[in-house]
């Protein structure tokens, strides 16, 4: 990653910094390498670290991010960069030099993106998670860096088994801010939104990300890392959006203002299909849903079961199961399943690098995604959300972007406008749903019962 423009006609460039400071528990003051860091004595007291660019550095970098499907749950993301370490800056110290010195360590936060024309953009953050060196008698000595986000550095934390259950009633925001509280997670990176949808108690007793995954998915909604470095959670039909607002982009080969591909993928697979879902508790009670018959006629009663769910109401897991059955529908099918994009394909206006910095399966981006054969025949023509996002920037100075995609009509809102008489409801929810749903909100804003 050269710190020169990449490959293709619009200006991009990429950037890496390391984190000259220790951001992950808070621990008081720590005084870092004075060789190359500091002067003597300086000493660190912040939360955000002081960034150091070192982009001259850098040979590769790659990233992934994100989920396969809309309602499955966030996976941390990581990244793999290859630094030069023809000067020995980036060596790994031994003993007696302390491992909190060391230029380059595992724990030490990192981000990279790329600049454009209309400003800078975070591809990945994160932290060191290992550090591996190779020296090579007649080549150029690196060091490979592997790395994971937020989500991922929270998770390598475990909390111990209760012998009864905590928390029961209370909201899943309220839980995600417990488990965070539990281990000392920073509140300046936390990003929580609130939901009325209260769980079950939990005796923990498993990794972090498995908690906290099983905190939002019982809420439907969703919990994940951002590239401010933050622990976000957000709250069922996040995603929602109005028909009549137009995609973020459009990838395709009809319009003159389409972003250009360089690959599609389709997909058709069975077990991405629910004729039948059931959502369970741990306590082995749950609710069951069942696909409109086209479904069950063309591909019959394809399974979808979950069995770790804390959901308290029954009401709630029902709609949660509702969610399963339509965004999993045989009408989903085929599914643009990914698209990949080239930065050397821009044609000098910015579509193709634009879209591809800032791309974000947390965001979330729409993108209208069509196809046209040579025969002029439509292949297809869908609106989708991005789910995931993998970049790729190489030795040579090209970056390619490939987008893991999802069908986004299903988040469509149902009902009235927001900017006329009638307020827009949620597409996972009927009218008394709705309803209970605001009055338990509206009881805990109060500090009534619910």
């Amino acid at each position: 990653m050269d710190p020169r423009p990449l490959v293709g006609p619009y200006p991009v460039t990429p950037w890496m910094e390391l984190g000259v400071g220790d951001t992950r528990i808070p621990t008081g003051q720590a005084v870092w390498d004075t060789a190359r860091w500091d002067t003597a004595g300086d000493a660190w007291a912040g939360t955000e670290p002081t960034w150091l660019d070192v982009s001259c550095e850098v040979n590769t970098a790659v990233a992934d991010a994100g989920r396969a499907r809309i309602v499955e749950r966030f996976r941390p993301g990581y990244a793999d960069v290859t630094v030069t370490n023809t000067d020995g800056w980036a060596d790994l110290a031994v003993p007696p030099q302390a491992p909190a010195t060391l230029s380059v360590r595992p724990g030490r936060p990192i981000r990279w993106g790329v600049d454009t024309p209309t400003g800078r953009h975070v591809l990945f953050r994160g932290f060191i998670d290992d550090a591996v060196p190779i020296y090579q008698p007649y080549g150029t000595d690196v060091v490979q860096l592997g790395c994971i986000d937020a989500f991922g550095e929270v998770g390598r934390l475990r909390l111990d088994e209760l012998g009864a259950p905590v928390g029961a009633g209370e909201s899943a925001d309220a839980r995600i801010r417990r488990l965070l509280d539990a281990v000392a997670w920073p509140v300046i990176y936390r990003d929580i939104q609130p939901t009325s949808i209260s769980l079950a108690g939990t005796t923990y007793g498993t990794g972090l990300t498995d908690l906290l995954g099983q905190a939002a998915d019982s809420a439907a909604g969703s919990v994940f890392a951002d590239t401010a470095g933050r622990i976000v959670y957000r709250a069922r039909d996040w995603q929602t959006y109005a028909p009549d607002v137009p995609p973020d982009a459009t990838i395709g080969n009809v319009g003159p203002g389409d972003v250009c591909p360089s690959v599609w993928e389709l997909s058709f697979r069975r077990g991405d299909v629910a004729g039948r879902v059931r959502l369970g508790r741990t306590d082995g009670s749950g609710v069951v849903a069942v696909a409109p018959t086209p479904t069950l006629i063309a591909l019959g009663p394809e399974p979808f079961e979950r069995s770790d769910l804390l959901t308290a109401d029954d009401a709630d897991l029902a709609v949660m199961a509702e969610r399963y059955v339509t965004t999993r529908g045989l009408d989903t099918m085929p599914r643009v399943e990914s698209v990949t994009l080239d930065a050397a394909s821009d044609p000098g206006d910015g579509r193709v690098v634009e879209l591809m910095a800032t791309a974000r399966p947390e965001v979330p981006t729409r993108i209208r995604c069509r196809l046209q054969a040579r025969d002029g025949r439509t292949v297809f023509d869908r609106e989708m959300f991005v789910t995931g996002v993998a970049h790729d920037i190489g030795p040579t100075g090209r970056w390619t972007c490939t987008l893991t995609l999802d069908v986004a009509a299903p988040f469509a809102a149902a009902g009235g406008r927001w900017d006329t008489t009638g307020w827009d409801r949620s597409t996972w929810a009927d009218v008394v749903a709705a309803l209970a749903d605001a009055r338990r909100l509206l009881a805990r804003m109060e500090g009534a019962p619910s």
